[in-house]
C-alpha cells in the first residue's frame, strides 16, 4: 500500500471512529424538515484535531438569543474549545450561523450511569438575532402538565439505524408520551437509565432516537418539554427517555439569571 493510500485509509477510519465516539442517540423514522419549521433547533458540532474533521456531535435548542439547552451527557470526554453551535440551517455542518461556546453548566445532580439529571445550559459567544430561521423556545413552568398520549414534536439530525450513517438534513417526528409506569417496566432490568418523575418517556413503533440525537428538543406548542437523553436501541422497539425540562426550570433560570429573551409560559 502506498503512503498516500495508507493516509486516506487512516483518515477514513478516524472519521468512523469520531462519529462513533459522539454521545449516543439519532432520529429514526423521521421526515425531512425545513429549518423555518423548527428554527429553535441547533447542531452542536465537534472538531477532532488529529484527523482534522468536524462532526455533528449533539443537538440543542435555543431558549434565548445567547443560551441553548442540551443534554449534560453531550460533554462527556469533550474539549469545549473544539465545540461549536450552528443555528439557522437544516444542515448540521453548513449554512446558517456558526458560533463558539464560552462555557456550559451541567446540572449538579447529573450522573452518566444510571443516566440522571441529563441537562445542561450552553452559553454562546455572541447573541443570535431572531429571524425566520433562528428563534427560541419557551421554558415550561414547574409542574407543567404533559398528558399521557400527547404527541411530542421532535427534531434532530443523525443515523437512522445502528449500522447506518449520519444524515445531512434536519428531520422531525411526532412521538407519543407513554405513562411513567409503562416506561419503568420497560427499563426494569436496565442499569443505564433512571426512570423517575424527572423524565418523560415516548414510544412509537419504528420511530425514536438513535446515535447523535442526544440533546434534541421535544416540544409541545413551542414549549420545550423534553431533552433527548437515553435510548435502548435504534429500531423503535423500546421507549425513548427524555429529561423533563419543567423539573429543572427553576435551576435554568437561576444559572442564567433570567437572561435576555428567555421566557416561560
Amino acid at each position: 500500500m502506498s503512503p498516500n493510500m495508507a493516509f486516506k485509509v487512516l483518515c477514513a477510519l478516524a472519521l468512523l471512529s469520531a462519529v462513533s465516539a459522539a454521545p449516543g442517540s439519532r432520529l429514526t423514522g423521521g421526515s425531512p424538515l425545513p429549518v423555518e419549521e423548527f428554527p429553535s433547533v441547533v447542531a452542536i458540532t465537534y472538531y477532532y484535531p488529529r484527523p482534522q474533521i468536524t462532526v455533528q456531535r449533539c443537538v440543542g435548542s435555543l431558549v434565548s438569543s445567547i443560551h441553548a439547552m442540551t443534554a449534560a451527557s453531550c460533554f462527556d470526554g469533550a474539549d469545549l474549545e473544539n465545540m461549536r453551535v450552528r443555528a439557522g440551517s437544516a444542515q448540521p455542518l453548513s449554512g446558517g450561523t456558526d458560533v463558539g461556546v464560552t462555557h456550559f453548566i451541567a446540572h449538579p445532580d447529573f450522573e452518566e450511569s444510571p443516566r440522571t439529571a441529563d441537562i445542561a445550559v450552553l452559553f454562546l459567544e455572541q447573541f443570535l438575532p431572531i429571524t425566520s430561521t433562528v428563534n427560541i423556545l419557551y421554558l415550561p413552568p414547574p409542574g407543567y402538565d404533559i398528558p399521557d398520549g400527547i404527541s411530542l414534536r421532535v427534531a434532530s439530525w443523525g443515523f437512522e439505524s445502528l449500522d447506518g450513517g449520519p444524515l445531512n438534513d434536519l428531520k422531525s417526528a411526532l412521538l407519543p408520551k407513554i405513562p411513567l409506569a409503562q416506561c419503568q417496566q420497560a427499563f426494569a432490568d436496565s442499569e443505564e437509565a433512571s426512570i423517575t418523575p424527572s423524565v418523560v418517556c415516548t414510544f412509537s413503533p419504528g420511530q425514536g432516537i438513535c446515535h447523535g440525537d442526544v440533546g434534541a428538543p421535544a416540544v409541545i406548542s413551542n414549549v420545550l418539554v423534553g431533552i433527548a437523553s437515553y435510548y435502548e436501541n435504534c429500531d423503535g422497539t423500546h421507549p425513548d427517555v427524555w429529561t423533563r425540562v419543567d423539573s429543572y426550570t427553576t435551576w435554568i433560570m437561576q444559572v442564567t439569571s433570567g437572561a435576555s429573551r428567555m421566557l416561560t409560559v
